[in-house]
């Protein structure tokens, strides 16, 4: 039987379709018994989405001058 931490660390080899087959179904059969590595598996699928998504957002402009004066501000004062 698979504990947590064996489905996590076979999880890329499953999602990529390269886990042997017996090893796939011993994933699934624990898949279906622990709602915490289903949770796990749906962020993990979701992952480059939602990093794609982030690294499109544009920061606004006066944010990002905020950020870069901030340290400049701390160094004139020390």
């Amino acid at each position: 039987m698979l504990t947590c931490k064996d489905c996590i660390e076979l999880l890329r080899d499953y999602l990529d379709g390269e886990l042997p087959e017996a090893e796939a179904k011993h994933l699934e059969e624990h898949l279906s018994e622990c709602p915490p590595c289903v949770d796990f598996l749906r962020t993990y699928k979701a992952t480059p989405k939602i990093c794609k998504w982030a690294l499109a957002a544009k920061m606004p402009e006066e944010i990002g001058n905020q950020l870069t004066e901030f340290p400049r501000a701390g160094v004139k004062k020390g």
